[in-house]
C-alpha cells in the first residue's frame, strides 16, 4: 500500500504560503500525530494526520473552527499524477 510523505505534502503546503503551527496533537492510543498548517491573514487551515514517528499521511482535512465540524476532507486518490509524486 502507497503512502502520502508528509515531508513532501508539507513542502508543497509552505510552496502556497501556509505555515505549520507549533501546536501539534498527539493520540498515543491511536498512535498518530496531527499538525496543522494556516495561511497568515485567511481562516481556512488544513490538519494533516500521520502515524506517529513516521512519515506516512493517514488523512488530510480542511477548513476551519472546531475540529469535529467545519473540516471537508482532502480525497487522495492515488491514481492521479499529483498524489502519487508526493507518495514515499
Amino acid at each position: 500500500m502507497k503512502f502520502v510523505s508528509f515531508n513532501k505534502y508539507k513542502a508543497y503546503l509552505e510552496s502556497l504560503g501556509y505555515v505549520k503551527e507549533k501546536g501539534t496533537n498527539e493520540y498515543y492510543d491511536s498512535n498518530l500525530t496531527t499538525y496543522f498548517f494556516s495561511k497568515p491573514g485567511e481562516k481556512e487551515k488544513y490538519m494533516v494526520n500521520i502515524f506517529m514517528n513516521t512519515d506516512k499521511v493517514i488523512s488530510i482535512s480542511r477548513g476551519y473552527g472546531s475540529i469535529y465540524l467545519g473540516w471537508d476532507n482532502v480525497k487522495i486518490d492515488m491514481r492521479s499524477k499529483f498524489w502519487k509524486n508526493l507518495s514515499i
